[in-house]
């Protein structure tokens, strides 16, 4: 329209760390050769920034470290540098006073030769990016889970690892969602209960949490780590059959805490214990 001014409203680009550099997200790139591109041969963990600190930092990096060296990767790095790298890309993007999920990435690197052997001293890939979160607990909903037939294996190294490898979770929860729920819970091959696409899940019954063991399939969340080691919550085996007596369902992962409504056909409420483990970690900063 003649006579009216216009303006574009600015682009705001994030930093993020990729090898040794706080660089553009926009100029981050990876050779197409990578092998985590290829063949998902990377891993990764997700950590939350919350009241000017990274929550569970010892519990993520020890997890991360491990994984690093049950799996071979060609990568070092100590706590203490993670953490100021970290603190640096907050810096670097003025998100100090955010709330922030962080994720760090390591892949395999650049593959010299097509196949799955892996060459001495193949040089990894390493990123860091930062998403800003929202900081009100109120807008939190309950989740319905569907029962997903996509089974997920006790002794597999992806139940054991934070792999880039999501194809089950990816397509257990679609399915879910294509049925009308909001995420899925997912059986080992003898259909005890394992976890969500990307929680862990508790039951509390007779004012008693519990939550499936890591031999089960379970991974080995941060916050159900923490709520272990605090004596807040025991570790046992569940089945389907086993929630005629539970009254309250909520899951976790390093984010936070949502309660669950529904699974399948059979509906559950909001309750008290549920409650105060939320107020618990959310004085926590989870």
């Amino acid at each position: 329209v003649t006579g009216v001014q216009t303006c574009a409203l600015p682009i705001y680009i994030m930093k993020v760390y990729l090898n040794n550099k706080f660089i553009d997200e926009e100029k981050a790139t990876i050779n197409i050769k990578d092998r985590g591109l290829l063949l998902g041969d990377s891993i990764f963990d997700t950590l939350l920034y919350n009241k000017n600190k990274i929550i569970l930092f010892d519990f993520h990096f020890a997890r991360f470290n491990k994984s690093i060296r049950n799996n071979y990767f060609n990568f070092k790095l100590s706590k203490k540098n993670l953490q100021n790298i970290i603190l640096k890309l907050i810096k670097k993007n003025n998100l100090l006073n955010s709330k922030l999920s962080i994720r760090y990435t390591l892949t395999r690197g650049y593959a010299k030769r097509r196949g799955l052997d892996i060459e001495n001293n193949q040089k990894s890939n390493f990123l860091i990016t930062i998403s800003k979160l929202t900081s009100n607990h109120t807008t939190i909903k309950p989740v319905k889970l569907k029962v997903s037939k996509i089974k997920r294996f006790s002794n597999s190294l992806l139940s054991r690892n934070k792999t880039n490898n999501y194809f089950e979770n990816i397509q257990s929860k679609l399915i879910a969602q294509k049925n009308g729920y909001d995420d899925a819970l997912m059986l080992n091959e003898s259909d005890k209960i394992c976890c969500c696409s990307s929680s862990n899940i508790y039951f509390v019954k007779k004012n008693k949490i519990f939550t499936p063991p890591i031999n089960d399939g379970a991974l080995d969340g941060t916050v159900r780590r923490l709520l272990i080691e605090k004596k807040k919550v025991e570790v046992r085996s569940i089945s389907l059959n086993n929630l005629s007596n539970v009254s309250e369902i909520f899951l976790t992962n390093s984010i936070g805490l949502r309660p669950v409504s529904k699974i399948n056909n059979r509906s559950f409420k909001n309750g008290p214990i549920t409650e105060k483990i939320t107020e618990y970690l959310n004085k926590l900063g989870i």
